[in-house]
């Protein structure tokens, strides 16, 4: 199994996973790689049915690439529940968030 080291909410929703930093063209930034917290549960069990009962079941309602304004940067979630979120890290500027809008 994975590394779990991390927790974010996103877009309202609780995902597990890990929490990573890098640096893009000089602003360090953090990314989280993780899935809905239902569905990473389900899979901890070991309950395979039920995880594709859930993923099949909500499949349409979670995809979704777009800028969490509570997380501070871009989200992209996918139908099987797995995210990938990044964001500046809190101590840099204004600048290096609008690079991450795409602004």
């Amino acid at each position: 199994m994975g590394i779990q080291d991390a927790a974010h909410v996103l877009f309202g929703n609780e995902y597990a996973g890990a929490g990573h930093v890098f640096r893009r063209n000089g602003p360090r930034v953090q990314a989280f790689s993780g899935m809905d917290e239902d569905v990473f549960r389900l899979l901890a069990r070991g309950d395979v049915e039920e995880y594709r009962a859930l993923v099949h079941a909500s499949r349409h309602a979670r995809p979704r690439l777009t800028f969490d304004e509570d997380w501070g940067g871009p989200v992209s979630v996918h139908a099987d529940g797995s995210a990938l979120a990044l964001r500046p890290l809190p101590e840099q500027d204004r600048d290096a968030m609008s690079r991450l809008r795409g602004a």
